[in-house]
């Protein structure tokens, strides 16, 4: 409900979020597809040690967010993610954050709607392309990708995702809490039935499975072309791994609307992370575990569950059943998790004038139902939406590419809350703590740029190119709205967002060599990449130190560059325990 006189920005920070509330958040965004269709290619990529890979992956995500954490508490925001870099290093660095970020948020809706397609096409085999012979894909049809009633379908799923989203956001984190608490039970009775109910010795199944070829988007040619590739650090992205972990950031989304009364806001936050992602890792490694003793039961058939099947070969069809329910509900929840969160994140960008400004006005953020004012930012829904289908559209409905989409752009969102964190000033912290923050920082900088080099050339390219898309159009369309071209000009005639291209001309901008240090970064790292794929394995120990050796050598750098922007342009920031109030970025 909208409070009389207060702004949308007003509202949104006083509601008060409980610990059960921010888990549901975590929890609803964690559990998606990944657990669903991560383990097949998990096994196939590193065999026995695909365990470790869920460890390693959980690992890393434990340190990012320790820092993420860390920010989140020293500068409680909602919207934080763009809002923060935006008053530490400025408007060009917050503009690639903003890119990945929107990317990550809005193509997760598509992946978990492919994901649940393939859930529904047990029951409707159309749904999916069917242009294979003896479980290998042949010709243009991937044999996961989706069929146009299937398209069709993924449509209505994300269309169902968006209605969901306009209930009022009371409703909707209830709706998200009660999907969440089925949605894990199913995995955990998965574990608890079948630990004890393999049908298969360990190992015993070969990368040269149908079943396995037959669900990846490059089918055979992939597997043997990067064979020797295959290791527990490059399925920890490549695989999917990492993109099964993405979502325990959703209560940092909402860090201004953690209850502060009782147990604090700094408890609840870290009580709702580390244990959502404790939670995950021994969850996610016992489904590994699973997997790998039950997997030679697995039929030719890529649309059966592999989950399900086992249940089935163990003759528990009522597990089979409830198994393949959830391969419905499960990435539907966490599809409205991430749908929810990026409108608060999009509306940020949009107050600091980085998008177009109607984007969160009264009028296209809040509509009337019943009598009651509701804030659901239904014009931000919208145009996620169709970034969402474009997405859908372009990589024909295939989940792995999805994946892709979403694992390596949020690497880059991961990359500056750290950069953030040591450079803010003022956040009243001890010396011991201070030190601690730059240890987490700096470890989990250099741990990225490791995950992004393992991850493999495909993956990589693929999402930083979709980084600098986003990029480009957020920086671009300012300037070209201020120009009268022929025919696009009176489309963007009424785009309104600061235009910041002007400021490389402008000699000493403070704004932008953390840009220019950040692009240049991530440069190193994609060509790191792109020459271990051209020189092979042998270049792998030398592409993977220049890469190791970039993050520890830009790492403090982009934060000097941030301190000497903050001296020219003093930051607005919140602190916690600080009583909501309106709050104007240096940058508006």
């Amino acid at each position: 409900m909208r409070v009389r006189g207060g702004s949308a920005e007003d509202v949104d920070e006083g509601r008060r979020l409980s610990v059960l509330d921010l888990v549901g958040l975590a929890a609803g965004g964690v559990v998606g597809s990944g657990w669903l269709l991560a383990a097949g290619q998990a096994h196939w990529a590193a065999g026995g040690d695909a365990v470790w890979a869920w460890v390693i992956g959980g690992a890393v995500m434990l340190l990012i967010a320790a820092v993420m954490v860390e920010l989140g508490i020293a500068a409680p925001k909602t919207g934080g993610l763009i809002f923060l870099p935006l008053q530490a290093a400025g408007p060009l660095v917050a503009t690639v954050v903003a890119a990945a970020l929107w990317i990550v948020y809005a193509v997760n809706p598509a992946s978990e709607a492919a994901a649940m397609v393939r859930g529904l096409a047990h029951w409707f085999p159309s749904l999916l392309r069917s242009g294979h012979t003896g479980g290998l894909p042949t010709g243009l049809d991937r044999a996961n990708d989706l069929s146009f009633t299937g398209a069709l379908c993924a449509v209505v799923l994300m269309m169902a995702v968006v209605g969901f989203n306009l209930l009022p956001a009371r409703r909707l984190i209830r709706l998200n809490l009660f999907i969440t608490v089925i949605k894990v039970l199913v995995p955990l009775l998965i574990v608890v039935c079948l630990t004890f109910a393999a049908t298969d010795a360990a190992g015993s199944c070969t990368p040269g499975d149908a079943w396995y070829l037959s669900g990846q988007s490059g089918g055979a040619d992939r597997l043997r072309g990067q064979a020797d590739h295959f290791s527990a650090l490059y399925v920890v992205l490549g695989g999917g791994i990492i993109y099964a972990y993405i979502g325990f950031q959703a209560p940092l989304d909402f860090a201004g609307n953690i209850k502060r009364r009782g147990m604090g806001e700094a408890a609840r936050l870290r009580w709702a992370v580390y244990g959502t992602l404790v939670g995950a890792v021994a969850l996610y490694t016992a489904l590994q575990y699973v997997f790998s003793q039950n997997c030679g039961s697995l039929a030719a058939d890529m649309l059966q569950s592999p989950y399900a099947q086992f249940a089935t070969a163990a003759s528990m069809t009522w597990l089979a059943w409830l198994i393949r329910l959830n391969a419905v509900l499960s990435p539907m929840g966490s599809g409205i998790v991430f749908t929810h969160a990026l409108t608060r994140e999009v509306a940020a960008l949009s107050r600091a004038h980085l998008t177009h400004r109607g984007l969160q006005t009264a009028r296209r953020a809040s509509f009337k139902f019943r009598g009651a004012e509701i804030d659901a930012y239904w014009m931000i829904l919208i145009v996620n939406l169709v970034i969402g289908l474009t997405t859908l559209a372009l990589v024909r409905g295939n989940w792995e590419q999805l994946v892709a989409l979403n694992s390596v752009p949020i690497m880059v969102v991961y990359a500056m809350p750290g950069v953030v964190l040591v450079a803010l000033p003022g956040t009243d912290a001890t010396w011991l703590r201070t030190t601690v923050r730059w240890a987490l920082a700096y470890t989990a900088f250099v741990a990225i740029a490791l995950v992004i080099h393992e991850a493999g050339w495909a993956d990589v390219w693929r999402g930083m190119a979709g980084v600098g898309t986003g990029a480009a159009l957020l920086l671009a369309l300012p300037w070209l709205a201020g120009r009268d071209l022929p025919y696009i000009g009176r489309v963007l005639r009424h785009y309104d967002a600061r235009e910041h291209l002007s400021r490389f001309t402008r000699r000493g901008d403070p704004a932008v060599r953390p840009l220019l240090l950040l692009v240049g970064y991530i440069a190193v790292l994609v060509g790191c990449t792109g020459l271990r794929e051209l020189f092979g394995e042998s270049a792998a120990p030398v592409t993977r130190t220049v890469s190791v050796l970039a993050a520890l050598v830009v790492f403090p750098l982009l934060v000097r560059a941030a301190r000497r922007y903050m001296d020219r342009v003093k930051p607005t920031l919140p602190h916690q325990g600080a009583a909501p109030r309106p709050r104007v970025s240096a940058e508006t």
